[in-house]
Parts: C-alpha cells; sequence; structure tokens
C-alpha cells in the first residue's frame, strides 16, 4: 500500500508539474482551468481567513478580541528572546491594570496615555495596587492583525524600547472594544514593570510627571508609548508564567499573517511549475501556459497588497510620548 501510495503521488506530480510526452509536454498545473480552479480557491481563502475576521464584527465581538492578550504577549516574549533577554511573566495585577486603562479609552473615545481628566499611564497601576519601580505603556488601536501591532510597536524606537527593555520582568495586556472616530474598533494597553521589592517600601516616593515629547518620523497614530520611572508604595504582586495560546488562537489573532502564510505556499508551487517548465522545455515553449502561471502570481500579488493596505488604511503619523520622574 505505501509504495502503491508513493507512485501514484510521483505520478500525479509528474502530471501537474513536469513537461513530459505523458502530458503532451503541458504541465497540468499551469493549464487555465487549473489558473480559474486557482483564482476560486484564492477568493475562498481569502474571504474565509482574513475579510471576515477583519471587516465584520468577529474581532470586537469575539473572535480575535478573545485570544488577543495572550497573543500579544507571546509576541513581545519572542522579541524579546531573539534579543537575548529574559521574557516577561504575565502578572494578572498588571493585566487588571492594562484592561482597566484600554476600558477606559474606549468608553470614552479617547486614544492617548493621558485620559481626558487627567489621568496618567501609573494612575491605572495604582488603582490596581501594583507596586512598581519602573514602569513603561504601549498603546494601540486601528488595527485587525495582533502581529501587525506588534510590528507598529517595534517599528517606533520609544515603543521598541519599552518592548525590549532590561528592567522589566513582568508584563499585562489589556483589551476593550469602544468607538474611535466613529468607528467601532479594539484598544489595546500593553504594561511592562518590574516590581517594587519589600525592602524598598522606606524609599517609596510619589511620582510626578517629567513631559518628554519626541517626536518619532514614519510611526503610525495606532501606536502609542510611555514609561515612567519611579518608586511607588508597597503591596504584594503576583506574576504567573506567560500562558500560550494555542496554535489555532494564533491564527485566528493574525488573520493577515495566517492568510499570507497559505499565499506564500501557494505563490511558491506556481513559482516552482514555472520554472520547471521553462527549463525542462527549453525550446518551443507552450506561451499560454507562461502567461497562465504569470496571472496567477499576479493574482497572488494583488492579494497581498490590497491586504495590507485594509490592515494599515487607519495607520497615520503621529507624536510618541514618553513619561519619565525623577527619583
Amino acid at each position: 500500500m505505501y509504495i502503491k501510495n508513493n507512485t501514484f503521488m510521483f505520478s500525479w506530480l509528474k502530471k501537474h508539474f513536469i513537461p513530459h510526452p505523458g502530458n503532451d509536454h503541458r504541465p497540468h498545473i499551469l493549464h487555465s482551468q487549473s489558473v480559474r480552479r486557482l483564482a476560486v480557491l484564492i477568493i475562498i481563502v481569502e474571504l474565509i481567513a482574513f475579510l471576515l475576521p477583519t471587516l465584520s464584527h468577529i474581532n470586537t465581538s469575539g473572535g480575535m478580541a478573545a485570544v488577543l492578550p495572550a497573543v500579544l504577549s507571546m509576541l513581545t516574549n519572542e522579541e524579546r528572546k531573539g534579543q537575548n533577554l529574559p521574557g516577561l511573566s504575565v502578572s494578572p495585577i498588571l493585566n487588571q491594570a492594562a484592561e482597566m486603562k484600554a476600558l477606559d479609552m474606549a468608553s470614552k473615545g479617547y486614544f492617548a496615555h493621558t485620559s481626558p481628566e487627567g489621568k496618567t499611564p501609573w494612575y491605572w497601576l495604582e488603582k490596581a495596587g501594583y507596586q512598581y519601580q519602573y514602569a513603561g505603556e504601549n498603546l494601540a488601536i486601528n488595527f485587525t492583525d495582533s502581529k501587525d501591532v506588534v510590528l507598529a510597536w517595534l517599528g517606533s524606537p520609544t515603543h521598541r524600547a519599552n518592548i525590549v527593555k532590561e528592567k522589566y520582568t513582568e508584563i499585562g495586556t489589556g483589551i476593550a472594544t469602544g468607538m474611535y472616530e466613529g468607528r467601532e474598533t479594539i484598544f489595546v494597553a500593553q504594561v511592562y514593570a518590574n516590581p517594587l521589592l519589600k525592602k524598598d517600601v522606606s524609599k517609596s516616593v510619589t511620582p510626578k510627571q517629567e513631559n518628554i515629547v519626541e517626536p518619532v518620523s514614519e510611526e503610525p497614530e495606532s501606536v502609542l508609548g510611555a514609561e515612567v520611572a519611579v518608586n511607588a508604595g508597597s503591596t504584594e504582586n503576583a506574576s504567573s508564567e506567560l500562558a500560550k495560546p494555542s496554535f489555532w488562537q494564533k491564527l485566528l489573532a493574525s488573520p493577515r499573517h495566517s492568510t499570507n502564510l497559505i499565499f506564500y505556499f501557494v505563490f511558491a508551487v506556481v513559482c516552482l511549475a514555472l520554472l520547471l517548465y521553462i527549463f525542462i522545455k527549453a525550446r518551443n515553449h507552450h506561451w499560454d501556459l507562461i502567461t497562465n502561471g504569470l496571472i496567477a502570481l499576479a493574482i497572488i500579488g494583488a492579494v497581498f497588497c490590497v491586504n495590507y493596505y485594509l490592515s494599515h488604511r487607519s495607520m497615520l503619523i503621529t507624536e510618541s510620548l514618553d513619561y519619565a520622574s525623577p527619583n
């Protein structure tokens, strides 16, 4: 049975990819009918895996929203480990503080580190009962893909500094759904911190804001970063290990990147078929087959461009704010 299956697979691959007398030197994968079927497959995958999650309320009412915090924490730690830094432990208290900040932005329709009432990023840490030596905050809005959020943060020097800062040991992520400039979207707040040691309680001071405003070029409006370095009061802080999302959760939380993986594979298959046809049949090419292959590649390339546009259409250039407090 094993040999029979292998023989069938080789015969199928030869018929579809290798020009030879058995297929009249016309690999089936480059036939017009195959390209039409491929186009239909691309449309179905695009609709199910990208367009529906991106343009519907799947993102905000469930689906990605239900798994996004774990995925964002995982991606943040992946970047840290890539820089030979220890991963951040997920703190339930930091999660609570980040969620309160996200809920506040969503309920009041603003996107900033300081609320309209003047509540600073560390206000939510103190309200959650988290005592810290150092803390930082990154924000995001108007996105459809969790990997795009982290990539946007990493593309900004100030936000990247929060992610890879050695002094941070814990992380918390919160999300909330609300209206921003007439559009329903997900608000994301990610907080990084180093908890205050008990022996430092006597040295605690009240944080004061020192405004440091640095314009950052080519940074999306949909991400903001902030940092505070202070000694706050003392309570216990419980932290937990990073909960790893499942394979399907990671796919759901990054619809553009997940869809692109499928299309990368299809693109590579069509390229392989074209190259085999061109090099194996060096003379007397059937130009309709080459044209069919190029059409398939053009369709996939167009889908890549459309997906990128839909995922980034609401991101604009803005300034980043850093917050620091003298000891």
